[in-house]
């Protein structure tokens, strides 16, 4: 019993340090979700749906160029791949414990800890990389862990948020839309006729597919309402 005790004086030392501070709290960050997560559950309610459903996409839509360096890097991280929790948790997690290695491989060789200025920089490319490959693996699971097959055709009468540009008809833009397994999808639409324009933050129904966008059309009712799966 005294040696798990000591056991853990160490690891809540080791938590505590300064060096560990960074990824300690990043650490405590992903518990409290996972709390909260279950605690909205019991009242009926999740927060994993409720987060990618009203946290806005925050793109800076005036410069093209950036939008699509932005566009490119979320979508290397997985961002656009997989529940908006679930990836800040994978992204915690990933980074508190690269923080934790890099710091236990430099104790162990050399005595010490990485300074922050070191350590922080390592832990962010490895979270990183860590948000890529496993956040690839988890979305090929979360697809294909749906009830059924899913084609294209499913979305159509879906509603979807315009997340990038000025959408025109031959003209498509980016847009985020739900499909009946509360999975989110990035898909390009476009105004169902000429002379009319769907800006960023927009809601549209989506209506046809001919195989690279959509045909849309403005959707300003229950903010809720989709079609019945």
């Amino acid at each position: 019993m005294e040696a798990v005790y000591a056991q853990g004086e160490m690891m809540m030392a080791f938590l505590m340090v300064q060096a560990n501070v960074p990824y300690t709290v990043s650490l405590v960050l992903v518990l409290t979700l996972g709390v909260v997560e279950i605690m909205t559950l019991l009242t009926g309610v999740s927060m994993l749906n409720a987060i990618d459903r009203w946290v806005p996409v925050d793109v800076d839509y005036d410069n093209p160029e950036s939008s699509l360096s932005l566009s490119a890097l979320s979508g290397w991280l997985s961002v656009n791949r997989l529940p908006l929790l679930i990836w800040f948790v994978l992204a915690l997690s990933s980074f508190a414990l690269a923080g934790f290695g890099v710091n236990l491989i430099s104790l162990l060789y050399s005595g010490q800890m990485l300074p922050q200025p070191y350590s922080l920089p390592l832990a962010v490319c490895l979270a990183s990389l860590s948000c890529h490959y496993c956040g690839c693996f988890l979305a090929r699971r979360l697809s294909q862990d749906a009830p059924e097959a899913f084609s294209d055709d499913d979305l159509s009468g879906c509603i979807a948020t315009i997340t990038l540009g000025c959408a025109t008809k031959g003209a498509p833009s980016e847009a985020l839309v739900w499909d009946q397994y509360q999975r989110p999808h990035y898909v390009l639409v476009e105004p169902e006729s000429s002379g009319r324009t769907l800006d960023v933050g927009a809601r549209v129904m989506l209506l046809n597919y001919d195989g690279q966008a959509w045909s849309a059309t403005q959707f300003d009712n229950d903010p809720v309402r989709q079609r019945l799966g």
